[in-house]
């Protein structure tokens, strides 16, 4: 069914295919591992830029970059193409500090993963890096037959000799890294590939890693630890965590072991406890199926992002009204896939914000991005709102930018509206909800900004209503939690 809306004509186009074409720009920087080099000359994938314009579905991403699976004719496998936004000073600040020249995350991770090839250690097998422009990529093979270490765990499909196995090789191999140098900064679960057929296991996202004689004390706790921290203790019972942790140390080079000031498991605990209020880890606490739900194709760089079913009716160009109105700033009412879907649209002009993100370093959103950052991170913790569909920005100065935000309508009447018409009764009852739902967004490390806007009431349900209602925070704070409670009971007159 075609994309249809309100203000745009009825629009079909075929969903998006590989089709490759030598691309004229062909300046930047690329490096390719010989052992793919036939391979991308074949489909004539000879410039960064050409990488950089593959398609396919994101599967990870933050502010400044993402993972994006994509194929290639002709592959055995697919690939994951890490794609940097902005490569800011800071970051190539920091990596030439750490000895890997005045470069980007995606170069560093390519230096680190040729190394972990060298030592026969257990990494994906990169395949290009390059810069174009401000950006830059990394693009690797696919590891096969490997899933997630939380989807092993959790499908029940090892038998107990199986997984008390694993936990010793997962021991052993992390042992194995550090004994040959290199730390493992961001050893999460969801960075832990296993073969459940051969228990071969892989290591991920190296960008942050560095390598040295042996890895210190401080990088080996730390990095047990994380891992430790980001699997739910409904998939490892305690006896698999312990042995995990005495194959490590069985495995660990003498030296190491001498150099413990007290139990390896007290030292990993402590690092645990301290990684526990990370968001990075606590995304990872949330159950599977959620985050496997939560997909994305970029169609125009940051100009348009969309789900799936959305993208494969978007409209050519990708930038192109209603989404994108010069003037518009303004929020309507859409009829998409059949359902009703909200608009938000705008212009933005902000000097001190780009200013500010330049001489940080780091990216600057719209707030058509904060839209969709929001409603991605409130699908993942499973908090009942409107759906993601599509969100952008194109930036179109030095200081503005156009962008935009489109999600399903939520049902029901919003709550500052719906308290008029509702009884003493039935508004103590909804308080309830209420605040249940604020514990679901407390707990996903969310606030309110607009109290009077945030809820809609359906059938006695409640959900989000506005995402421009919410803001995701490092920390909420005990009095941040009562003034939203207090908030809410004031809009709904029953303090």
């Amino acid at each position: 069914m075609p994309l249809d809306t309100t203000t745009a004509p009825r629009t079909s186009i075929r969903e998006p295919q590989v089709v490759f074409a030598p691309n004229p720009d062909t300046t930047g920087t690329l490096t390719i591992n010989p052992v793919f080099a036939e391979l991308f000359a074949r489909v004539r994938l000879v410039s960064a830029a050409g990488f950089f314009e593959l398609p396919g579905e994101v599967v990870s991403g933050h502010a400044d970059r993402h993972v994006m699976r994509v194929e290639v004719p002709g592959a055995p496998r697919a690939f994951y193409l890490k794609r940097q936004h902005v490569v800011g000073w800071r970051e190539k600040l920091r990596n030439r500090r750490a000895g890997f020249g005045w470069a980007s995350r995606c170069a560093r991770e390519a230096e680190l993963l040729k190394q972990l090839e060298a030592a026969k250690l257990p990494a994906p097998r990169w395949a290009a890096a390059g810069t174009h422009g401000n950006r830059a990529f990394l693009l690797v093979e696919e590891v096969p037959g490997a899933v997630d270490l939380r989807r092993v765990l959790s499908d029940n499909t090892l038998s107990r000799a199986q997984r008390r196995a694993l936990a010793t090789r997962l021991g052993e191999t992390v042992a194995a890294v550090h004994a040959a140098g290199f730390s493992s900064p961001d050893l999460t679960a969801k960075h832990v590939l296993v073969n459940p057929d051969t228990l071969a296991i892989t290591f991920l996202d190296w960008q942050s890693a560095e390598r040295s004689a042996s890895a210190s004390e401080p990088e080996r706790t730390n990095a047990l630890g994380a891992l430790h921290a980001s699997l739910a203790e409904t998939l490892s019972p305690p006896p698999e965590r312990v042995r995990v942790l005495r194959a490590y140390r069985a495995s660990s080079l003498p030296a190491q072991q001498n150099a413990e000031r007290m139990p390896l498991n007290a030292l990993v605990l402590r690092a645990a406890a301290r990684h526990a209020k990370r968001r990075s880890i606590r995304d990872q606490l949330q159950p599977e199926g959620a985050s496997q739900k939560q997909r994305l194709v970029w169609l125009a760089g940051e100009a348009v992002c969309a789900i799936p079913e959305i993208a494969v009716e978007w409209p050519k160009p990708a930038v192109a009204p209603p989404f994108y109105s010069p003037g518009a700033n303004d929020s309507i009412t859409l009829r998409v896939l059949g359902r009703d879907a909200t608009l938000v649209r705008g212009y933005t002009s902000a000097p001190v914000g780009r200013f500010r993100a330049w001489a940080r370093a780091t990216p600057w959103r719209s707030p058509g991005v904060t839209i969709g950052r929001v409603l991605f991170h409130l699908q993942r913790y499973g908090v009942p709102g409107p759906r993601l569909l599509a969100f952008g920005q194109r930036l179109t100065s030095a200081i503005g930018a156009e962008w935009f935000a489109l999600y399903e309508s939520p049902p029901g009447v919003p709550l500052q509206k719906w308290r008029h018409t509702a009884s003493s009764a039935a508004r103590r009852a909804v308080l309830d909800r209420v605040t249940d739902g604020l514990a679901k967004l407390h707990a996903a490390g969310c606030v309110l900004t607009d109290p009077q806007a945030a809820f809609a009431v359906c059938d006695g349900a409640v959900c989000v209503a506005d995402p421009r209602a919410v803001r995701i925070v490092r920390r909420v704070s005990a009095s941040v939690r009562r003034r939203d409670i207090r908030d809410v009971a004031r809009l709904l007159g029953v303090e």
